[in-house]
């Protein structure tokens, strides 16, 4: 990390290279900004988030990294993996550049490179070391000229030319040098040294190559600045055949050609030989340097140094650019995403230019671009850095080095027990797909179930219509959604139709791996209405996670039917003793709550789908048939009860016959069941005790049921067992009705 001073004199140098003043404008270029978000990820640090869209339809994502460079707790660095021909994706890298008091905060891919070999084209240099002399294109191509971005030896943020000269001497000749372990082109000499990713020069017949040892100083690290000298050890002479070992701390000379050769005729081994590297001042002693090209914007005026006729300049493409303001002070880290069809489209490089400039960029320059393109940023409470641009290829690209935004600030840690994910209020992110079945996704209709807020996503499913197998619907991110710091658990309502699925999740972990998580058993969602789920996170996998997707699965090939269910308010949760309430009627220090809440366990009874239980409202004799229904597990069987009020078409139909069958329940007459009706606490105790066969006398039974009450049997028998304890007063209200949390209590304390 610079240290404060440094920062200082780098905005001093800036300011007195701004020659007019410049400053930042509106940009249309693009056309209308349809949205645009700011977030500061760290102090100093912000992402700018903007979409835009022509008037003739064409849209355009950009993503901008805006630094304040001179703050203290910031540092740029090039990160550069090593050896050379290594590659990493851009967020590989920032995870990989990020330790205690260093973090990387945001990062851009960088150099253009080899896609074969995975070296950089062009020139990087760190503190003068060479750490790869590149080329320049002969063509009209991007890099034809010698143009650069770096921090020089001032702290300051550099664009500008580049003039390398390097050489050997020997014999009283001085022969140019044209790469250091580069490859070897017909009429050049290049230096290999120890730093060369191969133990030897390569084959060639012809190449005349002098080894050289007894150096005066090591030229592994070989640096502009350098002047070495050594004795000549050995000669492998034209037509031999190169392919020369390279001295651990020495080096070799490859000179190409037969001209070459003809020079060198004389150089013998115990020959003294020279070699020297020296650069412009301006990158004298730079903390690094990268060139690339072309540049973009120059004393605060558009300036494109490459023929703007080809296609590389005039299509459309992902782009990726950095800039700097004309006081040193900002650096702009730009990338816009392209060749997605409706979402972005790309830019040409005279539309990346002047967006650059309407930054407030008082010189830019062109990074390598196209499915290169991707930037990371550590999100406010995330762990590390994520992708925050869509790259146009399936999968992130691999690049060999990346500029990366340094802070030394912490990430911000979650203090909240809970982050809402998504409110499932807009389907935006969300599509549907399947797996040996059919699936659609919509968002709740007026009388659909809502737990939360005023929508819920639905998921309509009929496995019947694949193949035989594990059938499964799933809900699908179109863009899997980041995980904040580092959650436990996923939680989620979800409002069930009665049939048994298995709910899961798909979660992808930080590197790129995919965890199948469950919200519960194989089978076990089951219920009808909401009840909270929670799944576990594989505790050992990298962070951050992303939820791919939830889905419902079947395997039973019986059990494959159709229908929908319903999911709200998906969330993270960070604290294990993070707590919902089941239904928002029913607090923690309401007095029926765990019988409540272990009948709705066992899916005795469910809640409404506004997520309220109603616990004061009188229950009704068919919501009392369903729960002893399900609390005994009755069947119907083939009974056909001869209630005229109750409708084979009916939901409690199969649990009315069931309790009828029983003998449980019966009806007000023999043609009518009063489904409707509430219950009193007498036909409760009756119930209760037909259904538990509870039998027992207490030794003081209610003084508000005398001995002669049709129920006095029942009522004395639930006293004597402990299961009716009476109201305030000592009486039991024979005639009242029965809540819906007084039954839920009965039941309970019967059940048990």
């Amino acid at each position: 990390m610079k240290k404060i001073n440094q920062k200082l004199a780098a905005y001093v140098v800036g300011i007195a290279l701004v020659v007019s003043p410049f400053q930042a404008e509106a940009y249309s270029g693009f056309g209308n900004k349809q949205s645009s978000t700011k977030d500061e990820i760290s102090t100093g640090v912000s992402l700018i988030r903007e979409h835009y869209l022509t008037s003739g339809g064409t849209p355009r994502a950009v993503q901008v990294l805006d630094v304040a460079y001179r703050n203290p707790a910031v540092d740029l660095e090039l990160y550069q993996l090593s050896p050379l021909g290594r590659v990493q994706t851009t967020p590989q890298q920032a995870i990989a550049n990020t330790y205690d008091g260093h973090y990387v905060v945001g990062a851009v891919n960088a150099s253009f490179y080899n896609l074969a070999n995975g070296i950089p084209v062009n020139m990087l240099i760190k503190q003068n070391e060479i750490i790869n002399y590149g080329i320049l294109s002969n063509d009209d191509g991007p890099v034809n000229a010698p143009f650069a971005f770096g921090v020089n030896r001032n702290g300051a943020l550099t664009i500008a030319d580049y003039e390398p000269q390097m050489s050997f001497e020997i014999n009283g000749q001085t022969i140019p040098l044209t790469s250091v372990n580069g490859q070897r082109e017909n009429g050049q000499a290049v230096l290999f040294t120890g730093g060369h990713q191969a133990a030897t020069t390569g084959a060639s017949q012809y190449a005349t190559e002098i080894v050289v040892t007894n150096t005066s100083k090591s030229a592994k690290n070989f640096a502009f600045g350098d002047r070495i000298t050594g004795t000549v050890s050995e000669i492998r002479r034209l037509g031999e055949g190169a392919n020369t070992p390279i001295p651990e701390d020495g080096f070799v000379i490859s000179a190409n050609g037969g001209a070459l050769a003809q020079s060198l005729a004389g150089v013998a081994v115990g020959d003294s030989i020279t070699v020297e590297a020296q650069i412009n001042d301006t990158w004298k002693d730079a903390e690094f340097m990268m060139a690339t090209g072309p540049t973009l914007v120059r004393n605060g005026q558009v300036s494109i140094s490459m023929n703007e006729s080809g296609s590389f300049a005039t299509s459309r493409h992902p782009r990726s650019a950095v800039g700097i303001s004309g006081d040193g002070t900002k650096l702009f880290l730009v990338t816009i995403d392209g060749r997605q069809s409706g979402y972005s489209q790309g830019a040409t490089l005279r539309e990346l230019a002047e967006y650059m400039r309407s930054l407030g960029a008082y010189q830019a320059i062109n990074l390598d671009g196209g499915g290169s393109t991707t930037m990371v940023a550590r999100l406010p409470y995330y762990e590390q850095a994520i992708t925050v641009n869509r790259p146009s290829e399936s999968s992130l690209r691999a690049v060999p080095n990346t500029l990366q935004v340094i802070s030394s600030e912490p990430p911000k840690r979650v203090t909240e027990p809970m982050l809402v994910v998504d409110p499932f209020e807009n389907l935006n992110n969300w599509t549907a797909s399947s797996a040996r079945a059919e699936a659609s996704i919509s968002l709740s209709g007026p009388y659909d179930p809502v737990r939360v807020g005023s929508k819920s996503l639905k998921l309509t499913y009929d496995y019947s219509k694949g193949e035989s197998g594990i059938a499964a619907a799933y809900a699908k991110a179109r863009t899997a959604i980041p995980l904040q710091g580092r959650p436990l658990e996923l939680g989620m309502w979800a409002s069930g139709d009665g049939a048994e699925h298995w709910l899961r999740a798909t979660v992808i972990d930080g590197n790129g791996q995919r965890h199948t998580i469950n919200f519960t058993e194989e089978n076990q969602f089951n219920w009808t209405g909401w009840r909270y789920v929670r799944a576990q996170l594989p505790a050992d996998a990298p962070q951050p996670f992303k939820v791919e997707q939830v889905y419902t699965a079947q395997g039973s090939a019986e059990k494959q039917g159709k229908g929908a269910v319903f999911f709200d308010q998906l969330e993270a949760i960070y604290q294990s003793s993070y707590q919902v309430e089941r239904f928002k009627d029913v607090s923690s220090s309401f007095w029926a709550r765990q019988s409540i809440l272990a009948l709705n366990d066992r899916n005795v009874i469910s809640g409404y789908s506004d997520g309220s239980f109603r616990p004061g409202e009188a229950i009704s004799r068919e919501q009392t048939a369903i729960m002893i229904a399900r609390a005994l597990n009755l069947s119907a069987g083939n009974h056909r009860p001869a209630f005229n009020d109750v409708t084979s078409q009916s939901f409690y139909y199969d649990a009315i016959a069931a309790v009828d069958r029983a003998g449980i329940m019966s009806g007000k007459s023999a043609s009518s069941f009063d489904p409707k009706a509430t219950l009193t606490r007498a036909e409760m105790a009756t119930i209760l005790q037909r259904a538990y066969s509870i039998t027992g006398q207490s030794s003081e039974p209610f003084p508000d049921v005398a001995s002669t009450h049709w129920a006095y049997e029942a009522i004395d028998a639930l006293k004597a067992n402990g299961i009716a304890q009476g109201q305030p007063g000592g009486g039991f209200g024979p005639a009242l009705p029965t809540t819906r949390a007084e039954f839920s209590v009965f039941l309970d304390r019967v059940s048990q």
